[in-house]
């Protein structure tokens, strides 16, 4: 079985209320967002051999009573102590005593271009990549990266001072929107991952990911564009 984990906490200092505060066409804003994309996902899998199930670890009374028809989510009701800003180390101790499954697929809901197809193709390259204990959705780079103290990190000047970009080794950052990995390893390791995780490239668009108030103004503007025009057709 695998288990999607959904941490959802109230409040939010960089954006006031930021999963739900409204947003156009989802007067629950981005936790709204999310839950239709994973039910969606719940119907995609219907024929699929492996388990789901679905929780959500919450300090948040508003999100408490939203996820209340959702009966097919399982609600983790979290201490406001486990939900402070520094708290993901505590976080990750808990997750295995409440999921359940073989494996968790750590997820949030500031990721909401992240839809139902891409977890499905996500949980999809993971298993075919059967050397890896762990995953996580990526970025890639191939572009020059340059360190104050460690000067270039893209690439061995004395080898060639401007190689071509393409020939360029890949880096990739995490892009925060699905970890992947066996239960052992949060127990293991203390962590999401595990040390030589797989990283797995996102569709373009798809790793959108709001942290601050012009990602949310971006993510506003998008949908609400896309709303008038639904609403009109």
């Amino acid at each position: 079985m695998i288990s999607f984990f959904i941490p959802i906490r109230k409040g939010s200092k960089r954006i006031k209320n930021k999963n739900f505060k409204p947003l156009p066409g989802y007067k629950f804003g981005l936790t709204e967002i999310k839950i239709k994309q994973l039910n969606k996902f719940k119907n995609l899998i219907k024929k699929n051999k492996k388990k789901f199930e679905f929780i959500v670890s919450t300090n948040c009374k508003k999100t408490i009573n939203f996820l209340t028809p959702y009966n097919w989510i399982q609600t983790h009701i979290r201490s406001d102590e486990d939900a402070s800003d520094d708290s993901l180390d505590r976080l990750i101790k808990i997750v295995p005593k409440i999921c359940k499954g073989k494996y968790i697929l750590w997820t949030h809901v500031t990721s909401p271009f992240f839809n139902e197809r891409h977890y499905l193709r996500f949980i999809e390259e993971f298993f075919k990549k059967k050397l890896h204990k762990s995953a996580f959705s990526a970025d890639k780079i191939q572009k020059f990266l340059y360190s104050e103290k460690k000067g270039w990190i893209s690439h061995n000047t004395k080898i060639k001072k401007w190689p071509r970009t393409q020939d360029l080794e890949p880096l990739y950052t995490a892009n925060s929107a699905a970890f992947i990995t066996h239960r052992n390893i949060y127990k293991l390791y203390r962590d999401r991952i595990c040390k030589n995780p797989l990283p797995i490239v996102s569709d373009f668009g798809s790793s959108f990911d709001i942290d601050n108030y012009n990602d949310f103004y971006k993510l506003r503007d998008k949908l609400k564009k896309n709303y008038n025009v639904f609403k009109n057709f």
